[in-house]
């Protein structure tokens, strides 16, 4: 049976020879076109009809991935394997969400490449069902995963994990050896999926372990697939740990004084988050997990502090006092306050008034 093949990239050395290495391995390999940015692209496989689009992803004009997307609306058959001269995991979870299987790095190998080819030939000729892991896993046991990477909590992780890889067990005869680890892949994701892509040395990591095709896509054991994600999920929370302190001292430390600074601005968990490289979710987990309070709460004490500050040794006007520690609604300020100290802001000013008895 033959494969068509539309080849997409913009440098044409690099789809020439792609296209004489399909050829000359062979003859079912029919190269029906190239293209040289994902406009073209999308253009030629609309006309053209490809079984399989192999793309870059960086591209003028418009990305491989944008191509893709839009392609998927009108050729759902077609399948992609991306190529890329960067392990760069951002690109590669949005590829696995367009349902991309095929994640090859430059130089290409061409037995990967082949096999490759094989492999999507294969699904067609079985027309296999991929099952879904919102198909297959409760979402409580996801939310528990999610949650033990969030605080960094190893053996809740490998609780969570040894719970859904019983589940990839309980179904492991009906599901095929693929599927298996396109189910290890998304776990990859959903377990990392707050985590702070910025931070270069997480995306580095996982791009070259999650698209290494000496990883996941060679392994047939569910043993093997369970500590792989075992390790990765692990070798990102470690990272992150790593980032956060290293160099800098301790991460709430430092947000800590920061925020003692400019507690007096308009300042957000989202603003904290990004200064120091974290994701908001794991940086508000934390945060409580050493001061046994939120970061809300801790906020919001600062501010009422110095509100009484003010109160009691300044006549300044309560929406001027409101204003300078943060707020822009004196009547929130207000309740804020009352709930806090026990007294509005007016009253809490003339108790100062009171003289001792």
């Amino acid at each position: 049976m033959d494969v068509r093949i539309l080849i997409v990239d913009d440098e044409p050395e690099i789809a020439e020879g792609l296209a004489l290495m399909l050829s000359t391995h062979s003859s079912e390999y029919r190269v029906v076109g190239c293209a040289r940015d994902g406009l073209e692209g999308f253009d030629r496989a609309i006309e053209l009809h490809p079984d399989i689009v192999i793309t870059d992803i960086r591209m003028p004009q418009a990305s491989g991935l944008d191509m893709i997307r839009d392609i998927k609306a009108y050729e759902a058959r077609t399948e992609y394997i991306v190529i890329s001269g960067y392990a760069d995991f951002e690109y590669a979870k949005r590829a696995m969400e367009y349902g991309v299987q095929y994640f090859l790095t430059k130089p290409i190998d061409e037995e990967e490449l082949f096999s490759s080819i094989e492999k999507l030939r294969t699904k067609w000729r079985t027309q296999e069902e991929y099952v879904e892991m919102s198909d297959l896993f409760p979402a409580e046991m996801l939310d528990a995963m999610e949650e033990a990477m969030a605080v960094q909590d190893r053996l809740a992780l490998k609780r969570s994990l040894t719970q859904l890889f019983g589940v990839l067990r309980s179904h492991q005869a009906e599901l095929s050896p693929e599927n298996l680890r396109m189910l290890c892949l998304n776990l990859v994701l959903y377990g990392t999926r707050r985590y702070p892509y910025a931070s270069l040395r997480i995306n580095s990591f996982l791009g070259k372990n999650v698209l290494s095709s000496r990883s996941v896509s060679r392994m047939d054991s569910l043993d093997e697939m369970e500590n792989w994600t075992y390790n990765l999920l692990r070798g990102a929370g470690e990272i992150l740990d790593a980032d956060s302190t290293s160099g800098q001292g301790d991460l709430v430390a430092q947000a800590k004084a920061y925020i003692q600074e400019h507690f007096a601005s308009n300042i957000t968990l989202n603003e904290i988050s990004e200064r120091f490289y974290v994701n908001p979710y794991y940086f508000s987990q934390l945060f409580k997990k050493k001061t046994g309070t939120s970061y809300q709460k801790y906020l919001t004490e600062l501010r009422m502090k110095r509100a009484e500050v003010l109160l009691r040794e300044t006549d300044r006007k309560i929406y001027e006092i409101c204003e300078q520690v943060g707020y822009t609604d004196v009547n929130y300020f207000s309740k804020l306050f009352e709930r806090t100290t026990g007294k509005k802001p007016s009253a809490f000013r003339m108790a100062r008034e009171v003289p001792d008895s």
